[in-house]
């Protein structure tokens, strides 16, 4: 086992086994023990861990000698991606951390007095006082109304680039200019998110509502679970459920995100293990 330190989850530290290989939803260890992944990496694996066109990005975007931080045209087709996701309009912002994010918004929205709260649409309804706000695929009928939206897309890795998308003009102005972002990164963002495009919206309903703890935890949002489970009980519940072979996220205040497909005899441990967490 070791424990991760990761963007997405601050300082939790989070422990897991060595893994040594990826598929889809599946993660293996150097054991050959095979587990299925209801973390996803906060979700910048709902596509899995391999999505299309990740190999060849990479080697063509490489070869062109595109890996320094200039500009590229790979930033417009981004935001050309960005466009058909998220609600707009809105400007796009690219920075290199979350905390600068969170220090730069919370100075911009003038919350000295008070920490900056993200609000996650697969953890709790949005409302019209989110003033930022996670935006997350397969939620087609969630309405965000937040000023700033911080998208969480499908990438391979915690050194993705942090965009944020400000609906608000004036507020726009008074963010920092951009940071210089590798065309190699902005290329696979392009490749993994284009993923998300070419769902067929009958194939995304299908996605959004699929979710096999829908039977045991109230809170269902796509494929987004929130267990409800206090700190101690979660705590139980996962190391369970590693035991069986499953990842889940770190903490109860992330959200269990339900793989896109799987076998039923694989998830049957959780489900059993999700009702003695829940007491039902």
């Amino acid at each position: 086992m070791m424990t991760l330190m990761g963007r997405q989850n601050g300082p939790l530290a989070y422990t897991m086994p060595v893994f040594v290989r990826a598929r889809e939803y599946h993660l293996y260890d150097r054991q050959g023990r095979r587990y299925i992944d209801f973390f996803q990496n906060h979700g910048r694996a709902i596509l899995g861990h391999r999505p299309d066109g990740m190999l060849r990005a990479i080697k063509a975007t490489a070869s062109r000698g595109l890996i320094a931080e200039y500009p590229s045209v790979y930033q417009g087709r981004l935001e050309k991606i960005l466009e058909q996701l998220l609600p707009g309009p809105f400007t796009v912002r690219y920075y290199s951390d979350l905390r600068y994010v969170r220090e730069m918004l919370q100075r911009a929205l003038g919350l000295s007095d008070a920490p900056l709260v993200i609000a996650d649409p697969a953890l709790a309804d949005p409302t019209p006082d989110d003033a930022v706000s996670f935006w997350r695929p397969f939620l087609e009928d969630v309405e965000l109304l937040a000023k700033v939206f911080i998208p969480i897309l499908p990438f391979p890795g915690n050194f993705v680039p942090e965009i944020v998308c400000v609906r608000d003009g004036s507020l726009a102005k008074e963010l920092p200019p951009s940071d210089p972002v590798s065309p190699l990164l902005l290329d696979l963002l392009v490749k993994s998110a284009a993923g998300l495009i070419g769902v067929s919206e009958e194939k995304r309903k299908r996605n959004s509502s699929r979710n096999p703890l829908a039977e045991v935890f109230p809170t269902i949002r796509g494929p987004y679970c929130v267990t409800g489970l206090s700190e101690e009980r979660y705590r139980v519940f996962y190391d369970a459920a590693m035991a069986a072979g499953v990842v889940l996220p770190p903490g109860p205040e992330f959200p269990v995100i339900s793989p896109r497909w799987y076998d039923q005899g694989e998830i049957e441990p959780l489900i059993r293990l999700a009702r003695q967490s829940a007491g039902t």
